[in-house]
């Protein structure tokens, strides 16, 4: 089968690769419809406060518009002009809401771009092989930065437990005691899976362990795990078909056509933003969705503390995102919880779109201290506790909070 061997080895991957990318993009869109077309109380964080809000039956034909364009290009021969056209109506759409800047979109939508630089219908060899090596280089960047990314104690004592739990749970207990170690290693098997794919001799292997990885995780947060965020189901499912398609038994590329410094304008600008940027997310330089951080753990959260008088005033919409404690006077909004009810997905973790959040809320607020928005930073390296800045109406304004640490319990 040509897939595999022979001349139309390379053709045949890009063909693969252009149908697996159309499909993932289209089933996350059906997942996650009212993040593109609402209707939805969480707030939109456009880009900048300039931009006009869309109306909502415009926004509804923009994103039927992208459906559209998504099928053309699964079933096109010649789908060039339906991926520029893609590529150019959603990055737009996503200026509008930075919460579209899912990690899976952020990848999706670079991959159907150097899809773009191929001339489809035409024998163009070298063009091949620059379009399938951008997208090596994406996704072995996703790969290397996400493990380095789970090198915090929040992932090994925190969330990994938790992810892992539905398949230690029929186990004795003395097993369970497996999650510690493990939760150490994965960080390192990711990474080395994102180097492995790279080299020749342990392409093959480190293919066979990123479809291990990806077959655990759908166990673990699909419907016989813990059933959350189905959005990166399609997700993981097209990593897995990513890595064949593109790594499985192909020996006519090297790290250094990958990794190509003097490669055109396109595959530099890759190599900038999937190698190189990700490296200043850990000193809070650059967006951590941008930086493969997706349950890693080493990402901001927020929490909205409000009185019952503006829990009182919100829509009904938010009120089943409303958790009261024990305290009378006490309720709090999830941010994480909030847009995954509403939107399918997690909340963009950046200041800004907290910020964006709480402010919003404020709206309802009569005084200032009525919501305060608790952002809790980043985990330690080593404790796992975190620092959190606490705002209130007025200091979301003018900057001023306080700073309370958190142990890894409270975090």
């Amino acid at each position: 089968m040509g897939f595999w061997h022979g001349k139309g080895g390379v053709a045949d991957r890009l063909w693969w690769l252009k149908i697996s990318l159309a499909l993932a993009l289209l089933v996350g869109f059906f997942l996650s419809a009212r993040l593109w077309a609402g209707p939805r109380s969480y707030p939109l964080a456009p880009i900048s406060e300039r931009l006009p809000a869309i109306p909502s039956t415009v926004e509804w034909i923009w994103f039927v518009s992208l459906l559209l364009l998504l099928t053309a290009i699964a079933m096109m021969r010649r789908p060039r002009k339906y991926i520029l056209a893609f590529v150019a109506l959603a990055g737009l759409l996503s200026l509008f809401d930075q919460s579209r800047w899912q990690p899976w979109f952020y990848q999706y939508l670079f991959m159907l771009m150097a899809l773009a630089l191929y001339p489809w219908g035409e024998q163009d060899p070298k063009k091949r092989d620059e379009t399938l090596n951008i997208c090596r280089l994406i996704v072995v960047s996703i790969y290397f930065w996400s493990g380095l990314q789970k090198l915090n104690s929040g992932f090994v004592e925190g969330f990994f437990p938790w992810l892992i739990d539905p398949l230690l749970a029929p186990l004795p207990d003395s097993l369970k005691a497996l999650a510690y170690p493990l939760g150490i290693a994965v960080p390192f098997v990711e990474a080395g899976i994102g180097v492995g794919l790279l080299t020749t001799r342990f392409r093959n292997v480190a293919v066979v362990l990123a479809l291990s990885m990806h077959l655990f995780i759908l166990f673990s947060l699909g419907p016989f795990g813990h059933d959350r965020n189905t959005v990166i189901w399609p997700w993981n499912i097209a990593m897995m078909v990513f890595v064949v398609v593109l790594f499985w038994r192909s020996e006519s590329f090297s790290t250094r056509d990958v990794l190509a410094l003097r490669a055109p304008l396109f595959h530099g600008l890759v190599l900038l933003l999937f190698c190189v940027m990700p490296l200043f997310s850990f000193f809070g330089l650059w967006d951590s969705y941008l930086s493969a951080s997706l349950y890693s753990d080493n990402i901001k959260r927020a929490t909205l503390h409000i009185s019952e008088s503006v829990k009182d005033r919100l829509p009904e919409t938010v009120h089943g995102s409303v958790n009261t404690s024990g305290a009378s006077d006490s309720s709090t909004i999830n941010l994480t919880e909030w847009s995954y009810k509403e939107l399918n997905v997690p909340p963009y973790p950046e200041d800004r779109v907290f910020k964006n959040a709480a402010r919003h809320v404020c709206a309802y607020a009569e005084e200032p201290s009525e919501v305060t928005l608790m952002v809790k930073g980043k985990p330690n390296l080593m404790e796992g506790s975190r620092e959190a800045e606490i705002y209130d109406c007025s200091g979301l304004e003018t900057g001023e909070h306080d700073t309370v640490k958190l142990q890894l319990s409270d975090r």
